[in-house]
């Protein structure tokens, strides 16, 4: 064997024993809203590609669970099955009951519902009824919390935001007889004052809209969820999502999302775990330079991610790959906000 054949095998073999010791301390949680509703590309996945991406996970022997049970072996530092994937759903649209329910039922996935009650309570011909949601519980779908009125909450302030979370609150006790102990911000915006105060109303956990798998150090009230719709619903994104790891970080910063014009673009940096090598390999993408940003390397493994073109008003993010070796990807996510921008 030549020498570059013997390195190449030991790099190969390095990177292979770096996915078995963090294999199992993440999930992959997947976030859905519309199903068949072909008009609404941004939020609907076509019907022949949510089929085929259960075919594809079921055939290749994923692990699925409910939500709630991926967040107590988090918080509670248990390790995970290998490929563990938790199906979740926003907004409570009527396709959600009509087309993804009963895919996933006759395929034995559980789901997770998170339901915004003023919707529900309005009844209209695209939104499930609490009938509708009853029944979903009843079958074994695990009812989640959205708010009452999907408000951006950063923008409406915490005392609106925290007063809309309560109206939800007693709808779900009336509606269901308890309120939901998981929470998903609408449109995936929080801050630091408002990820306290879902934490002190009881919340077991929180979710956002920001790419990555869920792990072991992920901080409870800002977990990650990969959004999947019929534009980045292809088969080779799916799979390349579905079976990405947590990148192992520590000491990230700035650990306040919502930027003031001084400190946009932001300063972030963060710790990967020492164990992980080949961090040349490593890319952040902001999403918008259209580009790779610059990495600077401190001692040891800490990493300076830097750009110099402002983010623009609303939801940002970057996100940061490296290979994992096995055609599978480390993956960090982390989301940012500026005020001002267009409400939808």
């Amino acid at each position: 064997m030549t020498f570059t054949a013997r390195l190449t095998s030991l790099i190969l073999l390095y990177a292979t024993l770096s996915i078995h010791a963090f294999a199992d301390q993440s999930a992959v949680v997947l976030l859905y809203h519309r199903f068949g509703e072909n008009d609404y590309p941004t939020t609907n996945i076509k019907l022949d590609q949510f089929d085929a991406q259960i075919r594809m996970m079921k055939e290749n022997s994923y692990h699925f669970m409910k939500l709630g049970d991926v967040v107590a072996q988090l918080k509670s530092n248990k390790s995970l099955p290998e490929r563990t994937v938790a199906i979740t759903v926003d907004d409570a649209y009527k396709s959600v009951a009509t087309e993804a329910w009963p895919r996933l039922q006759a395929a034995g996935v559980p789901m997770t519902l998170f339901v915004a009650t003023d919707a529900v309570d309005n009844a209209t011909s695209n939104y499930m009824s609490w009938d509708d949601v009853r029944r979903l519980q009843s079958e074994g779908a695990e009812i989640a919390h959205h708010t009452h009125t999907h408000l951006h909450m950063v923008d409406a302030g915490i005392d609106a935001a925290m007063a809309d979370v309560r109206t939800a609150s007693a709808r779900f006790e009336a509606e269901l007889g308890s309120v939901p102990k998981l929470f998903a911000y609408p449109y995936g915006e929080y801050d630091q004052a408002l990820r306290a105060a879902i934490e002190s109303e009881g919340f077991e956990a929180a979710f956002a809209q920001v790419s990555g798998p869920a792990a072991i150090w992920s901080d409870a009230f800002t977990l990650p969820r990969f959004p999947v719709n019929e534009r980045y619903g292809d088969m080779e994104r799916f799979k390349l999502i579905s079976q990405a790891l947590a990148l192992p970080v520590s000491d990230v910063v700035p650990l306040e999302p919502v930027l003031r014009d001084e400190h946009n673009p932001p300063l972030f940096g963060f710790t990967v775990d020492e164990s992980i090598r080949g961090l040349s390999a490593l890319a952040c993408y902001p999403s918008h330079l259209g580009k790779p940003a610059e990495l600077i390397r401190m001692d040891g493994n800490r990493i300076e991610v830097r750009f110099d073109k402002a983010f623009p008003k609303g939801r940002n993010r970057i996100n940061c790959t490296l290979p994992a070796g096995g055609g599978r990807w480390y993956w960090l996510g982390q989301f940012f906000y500026i005020k001002g921008g267009t409400l939808d």
